[in-house]
C-alpha cells in the first residue's frame, strides 16, 4: 500500500487527516511523525508518495525541512504540499520557493483535502499503468 508521510506537531490537524483519509477511504496508509527532524530521519526509509507538510514545526521548520528533502537525491522527487495555519501575504510563495508544490491553509477543508489526495493517488496510478503499457509494448 502506498504511504503518505504527515509532518505535524498539532494532534488536532492529525485527527482531522485521519478522519479525511478513513471518510474518504483514501488508497494509502497515513504514516505521522512530529518534527522536521523525525521527516528527514524516516523519508528515506518510508518512501512516501507524499509528504504533508506542516510549516510551523519545533525544532526544524517545514520550510527548512522541505529545502534539505529537495536538495536530498533520494527524496528530492517526493512531492511536498504545505499544510499550514501560514495565511499571510508572502508565505505561499515561500512554501513555493522551498519546494513545496500546493500550499493548504488550515482550517482545512476536509471536502477539498480529501478530493485533491483522491485526484494525485489517481493521477499516480495513471502514471503507473502508462509506464506499464510503454514497457511492454
Amino acid at each position: 500500500m502506498l504511504t503518505i508521510l504527515l509532518v505535524e506537531d498539532n494532534t488536532g490537524c492529525v485527527s482531522l487527516l485521519e478522519d479525511i483519509f478513513s471518510y474518504d477511504d483514501i488508497p494509502a496508509r497515513l504514516a505521522h511523525v512530529t518534527s522536521g527532524e523525525e521527516a528527514l530521519h524516516l523519508t528515506a526509509t518510508l518512501q512516501p508518495v507524499l509528504i504533508l507538510m506542516d510549516l510551523g514545526l519545533p525544532g526544524i521548520d517545514g520550510l527548512e525541512t522541505t529545502q534539505i528533502l529537495k536538495r536530498d537525491p533520494t527524496t528530492r522527487n517526493i512531492p511536498v504540499w504545505a499544510v499550514t495555519a501560514y495565511a499571510m501575504q508572502g508565505d505561499e510563495e515561500k512554501a513555493r520557493a522551498a519546494g513545496c508544490e500546493e500550499y493548504f491553509v488550515k482550517p482545512l477543508s476536509m471536502r477539498t483535502l480529501g478530493n485533491r489526495l483522491k485526484d494525485f493517488l489517481q493521477e499516480l496510478e495513471n502514471e503507473k499503468t502508462e509506464s506499464h503499457e510503454h514497457a511492454s509494448t
